[in-house]
Parts: C-alpha cells; sequence; structure tokens
C-alpha cells in the first residue's frame, strides 16, 4: 500500500516544507553586519563602527583562512514568546563540502561584548538569553575564521526568529522515525507500522497555506497521533546505545595554534550553552591543554565549566596532556603526558578525571602502553583509529589488552559506524542509519547488549 502510495516520499516532502516554513511561527530580518579593514578581534561595545563596510545579505566578504569581525544590533519585539534566537546562515556554498567541520566560516558570538557562543554552518541558530529578550537594542559581534576551503562564501539572509517548540519537537519526532523507517526492509512489518504513524500524524495537520494559528493548533492533535502510532510499531530492540559527548579537537592539523585556541572557546561555549538548554546533558572532554586555553583567554568561561565539573555534568578525561602519538613518542614523554595530564585535572578541578586512557584518534599504540597506563593509576582505554584497516581488524570490540610485562588494561574500541564503512568513526551523528549499522557492525553481540557512540549524548534504543 505505501509503496502505491508513495507514503515515504510524500512524508519526506511534507517534512521538508515544514522545517522550512512551520518551525519559525516569527520571522524578521536581522540589520545588515558590518565588516571593519582589519582582522583583529573588534567585539568589545564600545568599539566605533561608524565607518566600517556595509556586508549586504546576499553578498561575499572574507578570504581563505582569514579572521573576521562582523558587528550588527537586534531588538527583540516585546510581544515575542520565548524561545527566540538568532538565525545566523554566515556562509553559504553550493559545495557540500563546505557543511565539513574543516571548512568555514565559523565564528564565537559576543552578546553586548560578553562571549556567549559558537556558531558554524552546522550551529546556525543562535538561542538568545533571557536577559535580551527586553524589546530594547542589543550588539551582536561575531568574531571568527573563514577557514580553509578556497571558494568564495555568501552571506546568507540571518533573521531574528520566535521558535515554536512544539513544531520542532514534532518534527524531529516525525524525522526520526522516517529515517529509521528507511532502514528497514520494504515488507517488514515494523516500517509498514512507522509509515502508518507518520502518515496518521501528517493527515492531522492543517496544512492550509499560509501557514497560521489553525496549523499550530493542530500540531498538538498530529503528535499525539504519531506517539499512538509509534506504540504500535513493534517492540524496540533489546539493545542499549550510550551516545557520549564529546569534541575531538586536534591541537594541531590544518589550521594554526592561535585557531585551536579560537576553536575550542567556540565548542566549549556551545557545550555550556547546551547543558542550559537541556539540562539531561552532560558533555566529556580530553586534553588539559584546551582548558589551558580557556583559562588564559575566557576565564569567565572556564569558571562556568568548573561549576558543571563540580556537578558531575562536564567530565574530564582522557589522562594525557594532549591526545598524544604513542609510536613516534618516547617512554619519558609518555610518562610525562600522564604526569602532567592528570596533575593538571586534580589542581585544576579538585579532582582526579575519569580513569580512561582516551586516545580515539591515534593510528597505533606501543606495546609498554598498557604498563605505562596502570602506573598512571588509570583502569580503562578507548580508542577508534585502528579499526581504520581495510582487511586486519582485531576480531573484538570489548577485550584485555596485555603489555609486554604482562600488565592487562579494559579496552574498548567504539563500535560507532556508518553503511558501507570498513572502520569506525568517533564522529557520530546519532542517526538512525548510524546506530543501526552501530549495531551490525559490532562483535561479540551475544555477550553484550550496550554499546558506546563517541560525540552526541543521548540514550537511544534503537
Amino acid at each position: 500500500m505505501h509503496k502505491v502510495r508513495w507514503t515515504l516520499q510524500k512524508i519526506s516532502a511534507r517534512l521538508q516544507f515544514l522545517s522550512e516554513a512551520a518551525i519559525y511561527r516569527r520571522s524578521q530580518p536581522l540589520g545588515p553586519f558590518k565588516f571593519p579593514a582589519n582582522s583583529q578581534p573588534m567585539v568589545a561595545i564600545d568599539v566605533d563602527d561608524r565607518d566600517w563596510e556595509v556586508i549586504e545579505p546576499g553578498s561575499y566578504c572574507g578570504e581563505l583562512r582569514q579572521e573576521f569581525t562582523l558587528r550588527t544590533r537586534f531588538a527583540v519585539p516585546r510581544d515575542w514568546e520565548k524561545p527566540v534566537a538568532l538565525s545566523l546562515p554566515l556562509g553559504v556554498s553550493k559545495s557540500l563540502e563546505a557543511l565539513s567541520f574543516l571548512y568555514g566560516p565559523e565564528a564565537l558570538a559576543y552578546l553586548d561584548g560578553v562571549a556567549y557562543r559558537g556558531v558554524d554552518p552546522n550551529h546556525q541558530e543562535l538561542l538568545l538569553p533571557d536577559h535580551v529578550l527586553d524589546g530594547e537594542e542589543h550588539q551582536l559581534a561575531l568574531h571568527g575564521w573563514t577557514g580553509i576551503k578556497d571558494e568564495r562564501y555568501e552571506m546568507g539572509f540571518p533573521r531574528l526568529v520566535q521558535i515554536d517548540s512544539p513544531t520542532r519537537d514534532l518534527m524531529t519526532a516525525a524525522k526520526t522515525a522516517l529515517e529509521v523507517a528507511k532502514q528497514l526492509p520494504e515488507n517488514n512489518l515494523t516500517r509498514v507500522n512507522l509509515l502508518n504513524a507518520l502518515d496518521a500524524a501528517i493527515l492531522q495537520l492543517d496544512l492550509r497555506e499560509p501557514l497560521g494559528s489553525a496549523f499550530y493548533e493542530s500540531v498538538h492533535a498530529a503528535h499525539r497521533a504519531l506517539k499512538d502510532g509509534l506504540a504500535k510499531a513493534g517492540p524496540p530492540m533489546d539493545v542499549v546505545v550510550w551516545g557520549v559527548g564529546h569534541a575531538h579537537i586536534d591541537v594541531a592539523w590544518l589550521w594554526t595554534l592561535s585557531q585551536t585556541r579560537r576553536k575550542v572557546a567556540r565548542t566549549f561555549s556551545r557545550a555550556l550553552r547546551l547543558m542550559e538548554q537541556y539540562p539531561e546533558f552532560t558533555f566529556t572532554q580530553s586534553q588539559p591543554q584546551l582548558y589551558q586555553y580557556i583559562a588564559d583567554d575566557h576565564p569567565e568561561m572556564m569558571a562556568q565549566i568548573k561549576e558543571r565539573v563540580a556537578e558531575g555534568r562536564w567530565e574530564t578525561i582522557g589522562g594525557m596532556w594532549v591526545e598524544a602519538d604513542c609510536n613516534l613518542t618516547g617512554a619519558e614523554a609518555l610518562a610525562r603526558q600522564f604526569l602532567l595530564g592528570r596533575r593538571y585535572f586534580l589542581e585544576t578541578f579538585g579532582a582526579r578525571e575519569s580513569p580512561v586512557l582516551w586516545l580515539p584518534d591515534v593510528f597505533g599504540y606501543a606495546w609498554q602502553l598498557p604498563q605505562l597506563i596502570q602506573q598512571a593509576g588509570l583502569s580503562y582505554f578507548v580508542t577508534a583509529k585502528l579499526s581504520w584497516n581495510q582487511y586486519n581488524r582485531i576480531p573484538y570490540d570489548p577485550f584485555w589488552w596485555q603489555g609486554l610485562d604482562g600488565s592487562r588494561i579494559l579496552t574498548y574500541f567504539i563500535t560507532t559506524s556508518k553503511p558501507g564503512w570498513w572502520g569506525a568513526t568517533y564522529s557520530a551523528d546519532l542517526s538512525p542509519e548510524e546506530i543501526l549499522a552501530t549495531w551490525d557492525g559490532s562483535q561479540q553481540k551475544e555477550r553484550r547488549s550496550e554499546f558506546m557512540i563517541a560525540y552526541g549524548h543521548a540514550r537511544f534504543r534503537s
């Protein structure tokens, strides 16, 4: 029935339309940004920007690997209800590659001169705090970097938007159900029931154009219909997938150390804002060097991190000062990595970090490492990169790794995968496609029913 009626394609088109037209209940253009001639961070509230170049939506500014400052002002109408956000499509590119984390532009947003949160092509929505929802004019400054892609980026159409939370909740649930249905065989009963549930939900929506109060009143009935249908779709797999919120930041790779420092501020500020938005969200972060950058550059942000660490919502992890190479590095250097890293966490946060050597992105490990891990007071080892091997896969995901001297460390290979990949990834997106591929590619299924995904924080039953 669903194939004949093209239910999957119909639902996909409807959700795409509603995501673009309905999630923002109100919207108004943001004033054009101003762009200075120099690239120093001109973010203070008292900076005189009257003579700066005006960057209109649809125009281009910035060059390859250039730091930039953009400034504008906004005022939230007093009759707008929360949540209110700024939609900031800083760089629009015709290349899908531009959505990669390697390519910008990305920036740290300052509200009235105070660092607030990072924005980039994957995080274009800046949820506004209560203190700027007062009807008064406020300043937005963005200090960022254009990235390493040698391509022209056009300024999108920034907007001040009022989010309709019930509509977003419905869209999120519906898109997830649709993506699960896409992963299942055509005649699978669960797939049929999922499409039944989605079809019933969409039929409850008042889609007469232009969308207005009748549509938003119908959202609640649609969400109830979807929930009722999902409850009838069949029992979930008896598998728990744990998502670990983490930002894997290369201290030195395709950018300068100055950009690493700025990237850390953009990333850590996003995690802090997510913790405010979602009280159940927790975050895991390695590498004391990154924390030291924040302490030096943004002490007020470091104070917020310390509060979250004390609450148990921000987990310090990793053991080493940085996620170190373990092949070319000598024994003394590795020992100092542990010594400096563990001492920093103790002295800075008042407690030892989680007893895990966290090295997801290192290509090889010396045989003496279990001994060093154990002598450093750590108990576990987590990695992923050794699975990037097309032919010689280690036959276990969890196992005991025994070193030269007989020291044994309980080790876990992250099993996150994507269809068609021959290796695991530590940059998960928690999509149904990825979660099901993680289960399919995991070994020793008969011995356990829990798996870990690095990145994203959630608990899923797939």
